[in-house]
């Protein structure tokens, strides 16, 4: 997992790691956690964030604006606005903040925060065990377009790369639960999502960029007697977009 602590006040970002790492160690969760003291040198790293905590009065760029474009490479960041001025609850709402923080830090309600945010974690990544670099990866389930599969192995094709599972492609149907995820055929399982066009007899699906525009395009299959649950689901899902 990784945290972002963003914050002008270097005592205060070093008293939030020391309470962050007591709460994550108690679980087991390992994590990497990286401070700056402004937005401008946040924003500068290119690394994607699970957990970020903006202190809103910093510098050129405040937390709200370090926020959006945050929220911009990650949709998923979970977001923990620092302030004491309600003033900017507002703007916060804008960037869809998980959490507000005042100071001093209230520990117990850190603590209580980090459970409801390790619940949505619990529920959006999946780990597993990637045949091709040999080490666990951790990926947001909506990120997968779809899995196939690949010999006695399972591909996993994400917006970010591709891997390969020992797990059946049967085990990632029951961890699969959401309502976008369906099995057109026998040898898929396809994120609704990421579909554009659908047929009686074949699915569509695309990788977009950030414009709209299509990366890549991933034709699969429908059963016959997937095709009325099929298109069921798919225009289910396309009156959600």
């Amino acid at each position: 997992m990784n945290i972002a602590i963003c914050d002008d006040d270097r005592d205060f970002r070093a008293f939030l790691e020391d309470s962050l790492r007591n709460y994550f160690d108690e679980k087991s969760i390992s994590l990497n956690i990286f401070q700056f003291e402004s937005g401008e040198k946040l924003l500068k790293n290119e690394l994607l964030f699970d957990l970020a905590f903006l202190d809103v009065e910093m510098g050129n760029i405040n937390g709200i604006e370090t926020g959006k474009e945050l929220k911009k490479r990650n949709p998923r960041n979970i977001i923990f606005v620092i302030t004491s001025y309600n003033g900017y609850l507002d703007d916060a709402f804008k960037i869809n903040a998980f959490r507000f923080l005042s100071k001093p830090l209230d520990v117990s309600r850190l603590y209580k925060a980090l459970d409801d945010a390790n619940d949505l974690f619990k529920n959006d990544i999946i780990v597993f065990n990637d045949i091709i670099t040999g080490g666990d990866v951790r990926i947001y389930t909506n990120d997968i377009i779809l899995l196939e599969i690949d010999g006695r192995k399972t591909k996993i094709i994400t917006v970010n790369g591709t891997y390969l599972s020992k797990d059946k492609i049967t085990d990632w149907k029951l961890r699969l639960n959401g309502i976008s995820f369906v099995s057109p055929h026998s040898s898929y399982i396809v994120n609704l999502d990421y579909s554009i066009r659908h047929t009686r007899t074949e699915l569509v699906l695309a990788q977009k960029d950030l414009d709209g525009n299509i990366v890549e395009r991933f034709t699969v299959s429908i059963a016959p007697k997937k095709q009325a649950e099929i298109k069921k689901a798919f225009f289910y899902v396309l009156e959600r977009r």
